[in-house]
């Protein structure tokens, strides 16, 4: 059942990825044996600050969340991952630096895994790989640039509007109060946004 279910997302993750890069064959039975199922339930984490992270995820089913805490605790959200999505705490795994940022699922989630150093191995075998990794992180690069260039050029009204575009149906899985840290502005601005709309 489980070599089962890990096939089939495997399948689902070789869609995705074929949209970015094509791999060999011979390289997808390699990923395949490096590859393990994780299942997250509600508010558990993928990676917590404080640790050393080693993981690279590709999201089956499931929201994670990426946000910093505070010494007082408050939280910042940073960014959402969805299905089809890869997760890692990149610039602790880059650097060998202590993470900083939390990456907890918003409700229960699927992961196919893959330990990173083992992963990055393939580079040298793969040119294909390499590459891959490299678009990938160009195009978060491109989508993090855009945020924040947004979120000092855009009012509030035009960035949850970006928000609806960049995360259809994402607001009716998550608390409102995640949406509004996400895009600055307090929960009750959040609403008088959506009552406008509505």
């Amino acid at each position: 059942m489980v070599k089962m279910e890990t096939e089939k997302y495997i399948q689902q993750m070789r869609q995705i990825v074929s949209q970015i890069e094509t791999l060999p064959e011979e390289c997808w039975e390699e990923l395949g044996r490096l590859t393990k199922i994780k299942v997250f339930s509600k508010n558990s984490y993928f990676a917590e600050a404080g640790q050393f992270p080693t993981e690279l995820g590709f999201i089956c089913e499931g929201t994670f969340r990426a946000f910093y805490r505070t010494e007082e605790g408050s939280e910042y959200n940073k960014t959402f991952f969805g299905k089809n999505d890869f997760i890692i705490a990149l610039t602790s795994i880059v650097t060998s630096r202590v993470n900083l940022i939390y990456l907890q699922a918003m409700e229960d989630s699927i992961v196919l895994s893959f330990d990173y150093n083992l992963f990055s191995g393939l580079f040298d075998k793969y040119h294909s790989v390499e590459r891959l990794v490299r678009k990938s992180i160009e195009i978060e690069w491109a989508k993090k640039e855009t945020r924040e260039i947004r979120l000092v050029l855009n009012n509030a009204s035009e960035r949850y509007k970006f928000f609806l575009e960049e995360h259809p149906g994402l607001e009716d899985k998550i608390p409102q109060y995640h949406i509004a840290s996400y895009l600055g502005i307090t929960p009750i601005q959040l609403s008088r946004i959506r009552a406008k709309k509505g």
